[in-house]
């Protein structure tokens, strides 16, 4: 059975709730899985701008079609994509920057994770 992008979208929000329990109830042993955890984290931030960026243009290909109308408040559809683009763009700014953060983060703890390894690392490394 394949899962639709609503339910990717559901699944990767369920993973990051997940991850933060998982934070706040146990913490992080070793430096290591704090880089990797950034790893993932920059990955998924730089994914968020590009899944902004196509929900924009998808978005912009339905209103180019005529396939988007106003619903029951009637507010003018011209106001609404505004609001919509303008909030997108300005998503895409946030989750960039996020993506140049934690980089830098990631970059920084790469250097504690590899000096402050647990022993049975360092031995196998050694090896």
């Amino acid at each position: 059975m394949s899962e639709n992008i609503e339910q990717h979208a559901e699944g990767a929000a369920r993973s990051l709730n997940e991850l933060v329990a998982d934070l706040q109830n146990r913490g992080i042993e070793y430096p290591l899985e704090a880089y990797r955890i950034l790893s993932y984290l920059t990955r998924a931030a730089g994914e968020m701008r590009t899944a902004l960026e196509l929900i924009g243009t998808s978005v912009q290909g339905l209103q180019d079609k005529g396939l988007l109308m106003s619903d029951f408040r009637g507010e003018p559809l011209d106001e609404v994509l505004r609001r919509f683009t303008e909030s997108s763009v300005a998503a895409q700014g946030l989750a960039g920057g996020l993506n140049d953060t934690l980089s830098k983060a990631y970059s920084a703890a790469g250097h504690l994770a590899y000096n402050e390894t647990p022993e049975e690392h360092q031995s196998a490394a050694g090896n």
